[in-house]
């Protein structure tokens, strides 16, 4: 991982590492210097319309707690079953980025007033 993510930053692009569910958060501790962004998966990656999986709410909290103290510049992305529920808690955890793909395009409401509804939701927390 670190040789790719090395190739990655030498070609003057930003570097972002996946983990999934199964995978523990101290994989990332020699690479998250040189990382612009983490990506935690919430779901097992491969098909959609899974349930958010709550036992990754420590993996957020953790990786974001290594972000904060070791690449403070660095985001925390989250990925699977985001929507109003889940994006609360998951920005709560630390998370400053969602994908929320069901949410937005398969929304009963156009995309922009679905990413609006979440936008509100991950702003609850915050406020």
């Amino acid at each position: 991982m670190h040789r790719t993510v090395q190739r990655i930053k030498a070609l003057g692009k930003r570097a972002e590492v996946a983990i999934n569910p199964a995978t523990p958060a101290s994989v990332l501790k020699e690479v998250l210097p040189d990382l612009d962004q983490v990506l935690v998966m919430t779901v097992n990656p491969g098909f959609g319309h899974q349930h958010f999986l709550g036992l990754m709410l420590p993996t957020i909290r953790r990786v974001a707690q290594m972000i904060e103290r070791i690449k403070p510049d660095g985001e925390l992305e989250v990925d699977g079953e985001i929507d109003e529920a889940t994006a609360a808690i998951a920005v709560a955890a630390g998370a400053n980025v969602l994908v929320a793909a069901t949410s937005a395009f398969g929304a009963d409401k156009d995309v922009a007033s679905a990413m609006e509804w979440l936008r509100d939701a991950a702003t609850q927390v915050t406020q």
